[in-house]
């Protein structure tokens, strides 16, 4: 089963982790993180509940709430995580985080 883990640096002590999994070119499961500074994990983009979703994350108190990619098949949600958390991370470090 291929596997592929990288890390893409962003600005300003962000960065993302990015895993995939496929076999014969299906793809089973992805993960994208949104990481800050002291390995922080602020959002996560995943397949894990059957359906690929983003989780809000609180440093205290975990999920705080999952937003499904309706309709995306795997490939497709992989590529719009690392965009949504390439463009818009700093919009992420903007959200009270805490909880």
């Amino acid at each position: 089963m291929p596997e592929k883990d990288w890390i893409k640096f962003l600005d300003n002590d962000f960065k993302i982790f990015a895993r995939r999994k496929t076999i014969l070119g299906i793809w089973l499961n992805f993960s994208v993180v949104l990481i800050y500074q002291d390995e922080v994990c602020i959002t996560r983009y995943d397949n894990a509940h059957e359906a690929p979703h983003r989780d809000v994350l609180g440093q205290r108190s975990g999920l705080i709430r999952k937003d499904f990619c309706a309709n995306l098949p795997l490939k497709k949600a992989f590529s719009y995580a690392l965009d949504d958390l390439s463009y818009n991370f700093k919009k992420y470090a903007d959200f009270d985080f805490s909880n």
